[in-house]
């Protein structure tokens, strides 16, 4: 570079003073556009700020345990679960004795009366006993009787009374109970696939954003370098060494490029919001910088299986499978209810107590009844029918529907395996565009300080550098996304770290 300078040196010494500052300002534009250059270069090795200290696998776990914690649709999962438990416990308690007490006190006026007419029975009776004992010289002895009325409802009255129930026999109870719980395991296994819809999309959004972060880094240093380059055109061309048009040129390139910055910026700010929705804190909170390395990238010994070997684990533990079987479950639960309307219930009740116009523990006032109540529906108008082939299509519609989600959980794991597949690939391709977009720049720019490239020659080649840089950031999180994805499609998307 120093004999190149020489070379352009000695020639100007003998031009007038004016050529002479040209060549010199000529020399510090092309000093400075190198050493951006080189600064590029250099850039091109860290995708990520350089402020970034925290392992990817360590940050992503950390995002992934809050949003598990805080999420409100997961927290809704939750409380989902905690209500079939209790619809559970609920079923199990009718095998249970219930026992109910009950008082009653009454004051009654009016009502329907009872008449009997005993004084028109007696009092003939007596009235001919009198005469006779007049007609003996002897005076008269019976009394005259009224006739009587009495209250149908009593003026004061109470009831008090302890009852026990305990069913014998019930068909209904076992299928409410298996109902119950199946309905328990369903939901169980809908917060279980919440959590890994949660954690995949969670990290994915992570991802996303440090892209974009990265993107931010690039495109800024790219702006440094269009800034420098637009400074020094200018500068040459108020030298009267260039023409106009060279300073336009390179306005348009640094506008292109603040432009793209401007996009960057605000994707950054959309995807930070947007993590921050996930774990359920402000969109303005800040995130964990993170490097991708090679070990992120790296695949487990169980991605190395074949295709059909991960289909099958897959079916084994999606949570989406398991709660279609236990909605099966629940529908030959449901079935079995139906049925047991056709049967008949039986159960024993015992009542104790005491009734009267008075409140007393006397011989005349308890009671004690015991009974076996014996229920058999004879006719319901077709509704017990209805019901039990209700339950059938319910059995049938849940059957066809986990069928198809085990042929799209198939499917979804072979488009995982080889959507990984390509972006490793893609992977290696976008390291090698690196260093051939780095190694072009280099050309260019010390073609450039002699003299022999033209401009647009060294804003493609910038911009070609500045692609290149951006598609390997790019490259490496889609290769963490899709092996999230595969994660997510094997089952394994909660990690045991990342679980509250």
């Amino acid at each position: 570079m120093f004999a190149a300078f020489l070379n352009v040196l000695r020639p100007a010494a003998r031009q007038p003073s004016s050529q002479w500052m040209a060549v010199v300002i000529c020399w510090l534009g092309i000093s400075a556009i190198t050493a951006g250059a080189a600064r590029a270069d250099t850039a091109a090795q860290a995708p990520s700020p350089s402020t970034a200290t925290t392992p990817l696998t360590k940050a992503t776990a950390q995002l992934v345990a809050e949003a598990l914690q805080a999420n409100q649709g997961l927290l809704a999962e939750r409380a989902v679960v905690a209500r079939r438990f209790a619809e559970l416990d609920r079923a199990r308690a009718r095998y249970l004795p219930s026992l109910d007490f009950q008082a009653r006190y009454t004051r009654a006026d009016g009502g329907r009366t009872i008449e009997f007419p005993l004084g028109d029975l007696l009092n003939p009776v007596y009235a001919a006993l009198d005469a006779q004992l007049v007609a003996q010289g002897r005076p008269p002895q019976f009394p005259r009787v009224a006739n009587q009325e009495f209250n149908f409802v009593r003026s004061r009255d109470q009831e008090t009374t302890l009852s026990l129930n305990q069913p014998l026999y019930d068909a209904r109870l076992g299928a409410g109970r298996d109902a119950a719980d199946a309905e328990l395991l369903a939901s169980q296994a809908a917060t279980r696939a919440y959590e890994q819809r949660l954690a995949r999309d969670m990290k994915q959004a992570y991802f996303q954003w440090l892209r974009a972060r990265a993107g931010v880094v690039v495109v800024g240093e790219t702006q440094q370098l269009a800034a420098e380059n637009l400074r020094i055109n200018d500068s040459l061309f108020r030298a009267g060494k260039v023409t106009e048009d060279r300073v336009f040129r390179a306005r348009a390139d640094l506008l292109e490029v603040e432009q793209q910055l401007l996009s960057l910026n605000n994707a950054a700010g959309q995807l930070q919001a947007y993590v921050n929705t996930l774990r359920s804190q402000p969109g303005t909170n800040a995130l964990p910088e993170a490097i991708p390395t090679l070990e992120d990238l790296a695949l487990a010994d169980r991605r190395e299986l074949g295709t059909g070997t991960l289909q099958e684990a897959a079916l084994g533990a999606r949570a989406e499978l398991q709660q279609l079987d236990a909605a099966m479950a629940g529908a030959r639960a449901s079935g079995r209810a139906a049925r047991a309307a056709f049967k008949p219930q039986v159960g024993l009740q015992l009542v104790s107590g005491i009734q009267g116009t008075s409140y007393g523990f006397s011989a005349d006032e308890r009671f004690v009844l015991a009974s076996v109540v014996v229920k058999f529906n004879l006719f319901s108008g077709g509704a017990d029918r209805a019901a039990l082939a209700a339950s059938s299509a319910r059995l049938d519609e849940a059957r066809a529907r986990r069928e198809e989600t085990a042929f799209l959980v198939r499917m979804e794991v072979q488009q995982a395996v080889e959507d990984y597949l390509v972006q490793r690939a893609a992977l290696r391709t976008a390291e090698e565009r690196v260093t051939a977009a780095q190694g072009a720049f280099r050309i260019v720019a010390r073609k450039r300080d002699l003299g022999s490239a033209n401009q647009a020659e060294f804003i493609d080649a910038r911009r070609t550098l500045t692609e290149a840089r951006l598609n390997i950031d790019n490259t490496r999180l889609a290769a963490l996304a899709a092996l999230t994805q595969l994660d997510y499609a094997l089952g394994q998307a909660v990690s045991k770290e990342a679980t509250p």
